[in-house]
């Protein structure tokens, strides 16, 4: 099974924020001030964000740290934003990614998790929930993982929703990494089949 959807669909992105207004406006209002236009900009994109540091294996504590200082920096920076040189995401999200790449650089265990995954979920657009076919997606997979026994779901959830590498894994789980990757195998298998005899995927 390729793996792109899973990864789509554990993405945590909050589609419940609706924003009005264009991304270009609301950066125009926000570099006027207006304290509403900046809260509509970081409700948009905090829990993508908050989702890219979840991933990349950093604690609840340090992920809302991270998070904050990245907002600090968009809006201290907000000037130097260029709408013709890219959307509003993909700078926000560069931003991002220095932040995460600074801390990881201070850590001892960065072996414990994969940044290119962590990194995959920004080449996910903000709109991959949108569609009807693409929820009901979204729905299937989740209800194929919750059909997984409780090891296979762990594993499953620490792989595609924290970004672990399968040596990471395999020293939290306290299990060989040849089994993790084995395991890993079979959950994805599952999925697949699962997903088949729901005819999402053939």
């Amino acid at each position: 099974m390729d793996s792109a959807l899973l990864t789509r669909c554990v993405v945590l992105v909050d589609n419940s924020v609706r924003v009005e207004q264009t991304e270009q406006q609301l950066v125009s209002r926000s570099l006027a001030g207006e304290e509403s236009a900046c809260r509509q900009l970081y409700q948009a994109h905090a829990g993508r964000v908050a989702a890219y540091f979840r991933r990349s294996g950093f604690d609840s504590s340090l992920t809302a740290d991270l998070t904050q200082e990245t907002f600090v920096r968009v809006f201290s920076s907000l000037g130097g934003y260029d709408p013709e040189r890219g959307a509003f995401g993909a700078w926000l999200s560069a931003i991002a990614r220095n932040v995460a790449r600074k801390c990881w650089r201070r850590r001892t265990t960065a072996n414990t998790f994969d940044p290119e995954l962590a990194d995959a979920m920004f080449a996910i657009p903000a709109e991959a929930s949108s569609t009807p076919e693409q929820r009901e997606e979204n729905s299937a997979v989740a209800e194929c993982v919750s059909h997984l026994d409780q090891q296979l779901g762990e594993l499953v959830r620490m792989r595609y929703v924290r970004g672990m590498t399968t040596r990471g894994i395999a020293a939290e789980a306290g299990m060989p990494e040849a089994t993790v990757r084995s395991r890993l195998g079979e959950a994805l298998d599952c999925i697949a089949r699962c997903l088949r005899g729901k005819g999402i995927v053939q």
